[in-house]
């Protein structure tokens, strides 16, 4: 635990909607639920419906502190204004839609204290034991004089089971979902540039290492992204607005103005948000209600199962392969990877 002479440094936790409203009960529940250290809890929460504003409020009015904007918020547009609310040196940032475990704060602070990290970056699962990313690379190759930055995730898709040989070490910058940083240099330098809609965890990277602050990774702190989270009716709007690849694309733009430097991974992410932007077709972008919601999921359930139907003699081919080669009893002694 993070201790000077006893005393336990508070920090203050910022919780920023990320692409929808509704996981963020659950986050706020986890927590509470999973955090021993003394904490200040604000949550920066732009374009929000009325009634999640009054059921969030009334769940945890006294243990939290809301900030609404009328108007919907990007990451660093709320993580700025939550750190100049805050009254502490550090502050822990994090989307609403990551769940903590226990120990995930202690072994934050314990990192930052014996590193002077100026940010601290946790494991983040994308399911129970499915690795996200244990710390992260920018790989940047060039084409004469054009630079194109890539982003590493290490060992992401590893199994994390109950304990690893995962070690505590220096990154080149840390994945949005969840950070530990010292408040006071981060607004200082413009850190979270409220210009992009993506691609900002590169570029607070190379904001902190062009003024010669360490960045690392801590092994024994554990958060779940729920990276599978449903769309309700409530997150329909926000969802289309922040991942509207023209807002996106302006961004990518400005930030290679700003590093001389294309982070579109040679035009790859581009085909990357176009299936995470799947997630929500077509009919409830232009009807944002429940009906067209539900005919969106019945889309899709056909759509699956029409691809299954074709897929299936290839299916049926693998399967029988897989008894030839004796694959079922080889496989029923191996753990589950969920």
């Amino acid at each position: 635990m993070c201790r000077e002479g006893g005393f336990v440094e508070k920090v203050t936790i910022i919780v920023n909607a990320r692409d929808r409203f509704s996981p963020t009960e659950r986050c706020l529940e986890e927590i509470f639920a999973n955090t021993d250290q003394p904490f200040d809890l604000i949550a920066v929460i732009g374009g929000a419906p009325e009634h999640l504003k009054r059921r969030w409020a009334e769940r945890f009015g006294g243990k939290a502190r809301f900030i609404f904007n009328p108007n919907f918020l990007n990451q660093a547009q709320a993580r700025n204004i939550g750190m100049r609310e805050a009254k502490t040196k550090l502050a822990v940032l994090m989307d609403n839609d990551v769940f903590v475990r226990a120990g995930w704060l202690a072994a934050m602070l314990d990192c930052q204290r014996d590193t002077g990290a100026v940010m601290v970056e946790p494991v983040v699962l994308e399911t129970k034991k499915r690795i996200h990313t244990a710390g992260n690379d920018l790989y940047v190759t060039y084409e004469g004089d054009k630079a194109y930055g890539h982003k590493h995730c290490r060992f992401y898709g590893k199994v994390l089971a109950d304990s690893s040989n995962l070690k505590r070490q220096p990154v080149d910058y840390g994945e949005l979902h969840c950070q530990l940083v010292e408040i006071e240099p981060t607004l200082r330098l413009n850190a979270f540039d409220e210009n992009l809609l993506e691609a900002g965890e590169v570029d607070s990277g190379l904001v902190w290492d062009r003024a010669g602050l360490k960045m690392w990774f801590e092994p024994k702190a554990v958060v779940y992204y729920n990276k599978s989270a449903p769309i309700t009716v409530d997150d329909i709007r926000f969802f289309s607005w922040r991942w509207d690849l023209r807002s996106v694309y302006e961004g990518y733009r400005y930030f290679q103005k700003k590093w001389n430097m294309d982070i579109t991974e040679h035009g790859m992410f581009g085909d990357f948000l176009v299936r995470y932007n799947s997630q929500l077709e077509l009919i409830p972008r232009l009807w944002p209600n429940r009906v067209a919601l539900s005919l969106d999921y019945c889309v899709g359930r056909l759509r699956e199962k029409a691809v299954a139907f074709f897929r299936a003699p290839k299916t049926a081919i693998q399967g029988f392969r897989k008894r030839q080669i004796g694959y079922q009893e080889w496989v029923s002694n191996v753990p589950s990877r969920r």
